[in-house]
């Protein structure tokens, strides 16, 4: 029977995993174990709409040799000003689930750059390529 307020019910699920946590415990992780496999497929197909979704935005093309790639693994996005910056993509791409409309947001603050290109613009900034 479901309690009538919130607090009620909250209370009788402390208890009882308080009373079962051995029991709740071996449950939940037999859980995750079995569908492990399902959960990280998931959570990659997630990633890689997302980050197609940002890709499609910024025009699918690398903003300093304008090369286009097929797949959007390929891509980099890079802070102008880092100090504006309030995540990084990559991270609220894999590691969050930051809504799109914020993802886009922040990509508003950033260059989106093929790999080479992302490196050749941190060598520059790092004063390195003058040294070649």
């Amino acid at each position: 029977m479901p309690y009538k307020t919130k607090e009620q019910d909250r209370e009788h699920s402390r208890q009882y995993y308080a009373a079962n946590r051995e029991k709740v415990l071996i449950r939940t992780s037999k859980y995750a174990k079995e569908h492990r496999v399902d959960r990280n497929r998931y959570r990659r197909k997630q990633t890689r709409n997302k980050k197609a979704k940002l890709v499609a935005s910024r025009g699918g093309k690398c903003e300093h040799c304008q090369q286009s790639f097929i797949h959007p693994c390929v891509y980099d996005f890079h802070h102008i000003d880092p100090t504006v910056k309030e995540f990084g993509i990559g991270f609220a791409l894999t590691r969050t689930s930051i809504p799109i409309e914020d993802l886009l947001k922040e990509l508003d603050k950033c260059l989106m750059l093929c790999a080479n290109c992302h490196r050749i613009e941190h060598a520059r900034l790092r004063g390195d390529l003058d040294e070649l």
